[in-house]
């Protein structure tokens, strides 16, 4: 029960704080008349001091629990003042000095309440502390013999607050100066990362487009520049907006279920190259104790890890990065079982005085020499920090200078008391039991990285043999092995015997090559399998599995849904009044065999409908004269119930601002620019297939 009265909900009660205060202040006002009295220094009615005290105590005490019950009450801070006021006369009329110590009371009080409560409460402390104690000094008949004393402290109760009032005035319009400045500054980022990602999203899809016309390997190289460049800018926009958004507390979760394995691995591709281009080593660890589907807000955490990551292959020359997601217990910290994210480096670390600084926004602008030398705004970490807080979860770093540092982030993710978050986890030996036994051969020459290639082993239950160099390696060769993994490493210059080796002495033997996707694979033949870098374990199973337990049927499969996606063309509407964007999305869309009307603003998009049916309608949402919200509430008003054509909006933008919005009038959901393929595909085959196998329009969703 008396934890409640420590509730943080009621401690950042400013009532609530008022009230502790207050008995606080009248405790140690009983203690000095107790002790004045026994002391003979006033002449006290006993009876009274101790009903006034009783009185009063009692009704402080049952203020704190009126607010414990009723946070907010109707003109309880108006009674209060009231109260304080009439116990601080009282007070001193039974002293009968009139100039006593608990005059200061009064003081505290409009000092207190206008701090608090603003401007009116301040006024209303003055006036009837002004009044009480005028009335205190006629009772007590101290104008008569003190009167110089009792203009000045009865002058005072007026002064003080007034000029108390006209700072508070001066603080108030000051901040009220600065809210409007950091809104300004928030509108101006928005537009500004608005105007700026426009182009980018242009740059960002032809990129793309050109990357799957034949080019050769120089040309290659030049378009992956683009793409690692625009990345780097996307990403630095996307900080500094999120950033604005949660300075004005604009930025809303959107929680729901999802592969932890899928984030992990495509965090990771997107990181590789870059890795791989400084020859760093990553690796990449999922605890097999944590369930598959985890809840939250998928979006931010993958911007929290891609910071983590990034961040740590910025300031790493050379060495490795490691990312590893553990289930962790509860703790002081977080008090749920949660997700515990670690990324480790071997960079250049960061010095102790200076670790109490990373999270703040801009600290690498601050070190002109580090930002020339490191890319980025600087903003990553404060990203990290704010989303983190955002979410319940914690942020620690860990670090020494030379040494390296390790990031880790805490986050409550296994969505308990969420409807489906008991879920079986089912061990990787029940997932493929066949691997079971199977006697697997690594060879890798980089400690670190066979260590955790050995634990993928084990986790499988295979009999796993390790060497770390050609020798070792030729010698644990044998006809009991029934797989052989050779991992490439930059620091390995035998990789071309090994497979040699493997080759010339059993030639029979399943081969596996993990390779990096930036590598020469010259040497490597056509038909060997490959694990790209990093891999996860339930990668490097799918591989296994496929070697060693094929599926003939799958080429058939293959080739029959690729038959079917044949037969899947349909008449797609897109509306947008960027022509490069446009272009993109409709060369995307024509790729796929699909029929494409581009049209320029919603005005068209309408026109067009009324000439021609279109199964599917993608619209951005910001065009002139018709927008996408106006267009979507247009064509639903008119749209017949039998025939119901999906909406979505495009936006080069984040859209949780207008997300309520636009599902309001009618929209299906969201892509924001430059669309990926694979999501592309996706929405098309979930609002098309019932369609297309019954050869009728959707029906209109409930």
């Amino acid at each position: 029960m008396l934890k409640r009265f420590f509730e943080s909900r009621l401690l950042a009660n400013s009532e609530y704080q008022q009230a502790l205060v207050r008995l606080g202040i009248w405790l140690f006002c009983f203690v000095s008349m107790w002790f004045a009295i026994r002391t003979n220094y006033y002449s006290v009615d006993l009876p009274l001091f101790v009903a006034l005290y009783t009185s009063y105590f009692t009704y402080f005490v049952l203020l704190l629990v009126s607010i414990v019950i009723w946070p907010k009450m109707p003109y309880r801070v108006e009674i209060d003042l009231i109260v304080d006021i009439s116990a601080t006369s009282l007070a001193i009329y039974l002293t009968s000095d009139a100039f006593s110590p608990f005059y200061l009371i009064y003081h505290w009080i409009y000092i207190s309440y206008g701090i608090r409560y603003g401007a009116r409460p301040l006024m209303i402390a003055s006036i009837l502390s002004f009044f009480s104690y005028a009335a205190v000094l006629t009772y007590l008949q101290q104008w008569q013999v003190h009167i110089f004393e009792a203009f000045v402290f009865v002058l005072l109760l007026l002064v003080i607050p007034a000029y108390q009032y006209i700072l508070l005035r001066q603080l108030h319009q000051a901040r009220q100066e600065a809210m409007l400045a950091k809104q300004a500054r928030g509108n101006f980022l928005a537009t500004m990362t608005h105007e700026l990602r426009t182009p980018l999203v242009g740059v960002m899809g032809m990129a793309r487009l050109l990357q799957n016309t034949p080019l050769d390997a120089e040309q290659k190289e030049y378009v992956q520049s683009i793409n690692d460049s625009v990345r780097l800018l996307r990403s630095m926009i996307s900080d500094v907006l999120d950033l604005s958004k949660i300075d004005a507390n604009k930025l809303e979760l959107n929680s729901d279920w999802f592969d932890l394995h899928e984030l992990v691995k495509n965090i990771s591709s997107s990181l590789a190259s870059e890795a791989q281009g400084k020859k760093l080593e990553m690796y990449c660890w999922v605890d097999p104790g944590i369930p598959q589907k985890l809840y939250g807000d998928r979006l931010r955490v993958t911007q929290i890890l891609f910071n983590m990551v990034g961040n740590a292959i910025k300031f790493t020359d050379h060495g490795y990065v490691c990312l590893r997601v553990t289930l962790a217990e509860a703790d002081a910290n977080v008090p749920t079982r949660h997700i515990l994210f670690e990324v480790e480096d071997s960079g250049i670390g960061i010095p102790e005085e200076k670790l109490a600084e990373i999270f703040n926004a801009y600290w690498q602008s601050e070190n002109a020499s580090q930002q020339r030398r490191y890319e980025g705004s600087g903003l990553g970490t404060s990203v990290i920090r704010d989303l983190t807080g955002l979410m319940k979860g914690r942020v620690n770093v860990v670090s020494r200078l030379g040494e390296g540092t390790k990031f880790s982030v805490q986050l409550p993710l296994l969505g308990e008391g969420i409807d489906g978050s008991q879920q079986q986890i089912i061990p990787m030996t029940q997932r493929y039991p066949l691997l079971k036994g199977k006697k697997v051969l690594i060879y890798d020459q980089d400690p670190n990285a066979l260590q955790l290639h050995l634990q993928f082993a084990d986790e499988l239950e295979m009999e796993a043999l390790a060497a770390t160099e050609l020798n070792a390696f030729c010698r644990k060769l044998s006809s009991d092995v029934n797989l052989v993994l050779v991992c490439d490493s930059f620091c390995d210059s035998s990789i071309k015997q090994v497979i040699r080796c493997v080759n010339t002495i059993e030639p029979s033997i399943p081969m596996v090559l993990a390779v990096y996707r930036t590598r020469n694979l010259s040497y490597t033949s056509i038909n060997t399998p490959l694990l790209i870098k990093p891999f996860l374990c339930t990668d490097f199973a799918k591989v296994v599995m496929d070697i060693l337990v094929p599926h003939q049927e799958q080429s058939q499969e293959q080739e029959a849904l690729l038959e079917k996606a044949n037969n899947r063309s349909i008449n797609v509407l897109l509306a947008d009044d960027n022509a490069i964007a446009s272009k993109v999305m409709a060369t995307l869309l024509k790729q796929r065999g699909h029929r494409v009307k581009v049209t320029k603003s919603g005005k068209e998009a309408l026109q067009a409908l009324n000439e021609k049916e279109y199964e599917l309608a993608f619209v951005d949402l910001c065009m002139p004269d018709v927008d996408g919200i106006e267009f979507t509430r247009l064509y639903r008003e008119r749209e017949s119930q039998s025939r119901y054509m999906p909406i979505y909006a495009l936006t080069a933008n984040s859209v949780e601002d207008m997300m309520e919005h636009c599902i309001r009038v009618g929209m299906d959901g969201f892509l924001t620019k430059p669309v990926e393929p694979e999501e592309l595909d996706g929405i098309i085959e979930r609002h098309l297939s019932g369609r297309l196998n019954s050869k009728h329009w959707l029906p209109v969703p409930s």
